[in-house]
Protein backbone atom coordinates (compact mmCIF):
# COMPACT_ATOMS: atom_id res chain seq x y z
CA UNK A 1 0.00 0.00 0.00
CA UNK A 2 1.44 3.14 -1.38
CA UNK A 3 0.43 6.63 0.52
CA UNK A 4 1.66 9.77 -0.52
CA UNK A 5 1.47 13.22 1.12
CA UNK A 6 3.04 16.32 0.39
CA UNK A 7 1.86 19.36 -1.97
CA UNK A 8 3.18 22.12 -4.61
CA UNK A 9 3.11 25.51 -3.22
CA UNK A 10 3.10 29.09 -4.84
CA UNK A 11 3.24 31.94 -2.80
CA UNK A 12 2.86 35.98 -4.14
CA UNK A 13 6.66 35.93 -2.20
CA UNK A 14 8.16 33.86 -4.60
CA UNK A 15 7.74 36.56 -7.74
CA UNK A 16 5.68 33.95 -9.39
CA UNK A 17 8.34 31.37 -9.08
CA UNK A 18 6.86 27.57 -8.48
CA UNK A 19 8.53 25.92 -5.49
CA UNK A 20 7.70 22.11 -5.35
CA UNK A 21 8.79 19.92 -2.57
CA UNK A 22 8.62 16.53 -2.67
CA UNK A 23 6.15 14.04 -1.19
CA UNK A 24 6.74 11.81 1.63
CA UNK A 25 5.47 8.47 0.67
CA UNK A 26 4.09 6.76 3.31
CA UNK A 27 4.22 3.04 2.83
CA UNK A 28 2.75 0.04 4.39
CA UNK A 29 4.55 -3.55 2.98
CA UNK A 30 2.29 -5.88 2.07
CA UNK A 31 3.49 -8.22 4.66
CA UNK A 32 2.44 -6.27 7.29
CA UNK A 33 -1.25 -5.30 5.53
CA UNK A 34 -3.19 -8.17 7.14
CA UNK A 35 -1.75 -7.09 10.76
CA UNK A 36 -2.40 -3.43 9.78
CA UNK A 37 -6.29 -4.98 8.90
CA UNK A 38 -6.64 -7.46 12.00
CA UNK A 39 -6.38 -4.38 14.02
CA UNK A 40 -9.50 -2.46 15.32
CA UNK A 41 -11.19 0.15 13.47
CA UNK A 42 -10.02 2.67 16.43
CA UNK A 43 -6.62 1.23 16.49
CA UNK A 44 -5.62 0.99 12.63
CA UNK A 45 -7.35 5.01 12.67
CA UNK A 46 -4.62 5.71 15.24
CA UNK A 47 -1.96 4.07 13.65
CA UNK A 48 -2.52 5.61 10.01
CA UNK A 49 -3.55 9.16 11.82
CA UNK A 50 -0.07 8.81 13.77
CA UNK A 51 2.26 7.59 10.28
CA UNK A 52 0.68 10.37 8.04
CA UNK A 53 1.12 12.92 11.03
CA UNK A 54 4.94 11.67 11.00
CA UNK A 55 5.18 11.70 7.42
CA UNK A 56 3.67 15.70 7.52
CA UNK A 57 6.04 16.78 10.29
CA UNK A 58 9.11 14.83 8.48
CA UNK A 59 7.70 16.86 5.10
CA UNK A 60 7.71 20.11 7.06
CA UNK A 61 11.17 19.53 8.48
CA UNK A 62 12.62 17.79 6.20
CA UNK A 63 16.23 20.36 6.60
CA UNK A 64 16.76 19.02 10.11
CA UNK A 65 16.29 15.09 9.40
CA UNK A 66 20.04 13.60 9.46
CA UNK A 67 20.08 12.77 5.66
CA UNK A 68 22.87 10.15 5.75
CA UNK A 69 20.93 6.91 6.29
CA UNK A 70 17.33 5.56 7.44
CA UNK A 71 16.85 4.92 10.99
CA UNK A 72 14.28 3.80 12.66
CA UNK A 73 11.64 5.14 15.37
CA UNK A 74 10.26 3.01 17.71
CA UNK A 75 6.63 3.39 19.33
CA UNK A 76 4.06 2.49 21.42
CA UNK A 77 0.74 3.28 19.42
CA UNK A 78 -2.64 1.90 20.25
CA UNK A 79 -1.76 -0.89 22.29
CA UNK A 80 0.69 -2.04 19.78
CA UNK A 81 4.73 -2.03 19.35
CA UNK A 82 5.29 -0.19 16.30
CA UNK A 83 8.79 0.50 13.92
CA UNK A 84 9.07 3.25 11.52
CA UNK A 85 11.83 3.61 9.06
CA UNK A 86 12.28 7.39 8.06
CA UNK A 87 14.53 7.99 4.99
CA UNK A 88 14.46 11.53 4.00
CA UNK A 89 16.79 10.90 1.13
CA UNK A 90 13.69 9.08 -0.38
CA UNK A 91 11.31 11.05 1.11
CA UNK A 92 9.74 7.74 2.69
CA UNK A 93 7.92 6.60 6.00
CA UNK A 94 7.69 2.84 5.40
CA UNK A 95 5.94 0.98 8.49
CA UNK A 96 8.75 -1.55 9.36
CA UNK A 97 7.07 -3.67 12.24
CA UNK A 98 3.92 -3.70 13.59
CA UNK A 99 3.36 -6.31 16.87
CA UNK A 100 0.41 -6.14 18.96
CA UNK A 101 1.30 -5.57 22.51
CA UNK A 102 0.82 -9.53 24.98
CA UNK A 103 -1.75 -9.39 27.21
CA UNK A 104 -0.82 -10.40 30.85
CA UNK A 105 -3.33 -12.26 32.72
Amino acid sequence: MFLAIGWSMTSAETAGIAQSSQAFTVLIPRGLQATVDGLSPDARQELLAELFRMAALAHQERGQLPSAAPYTLRLELAGCQVSVELDPSRSRLTLAGLRRARVLA
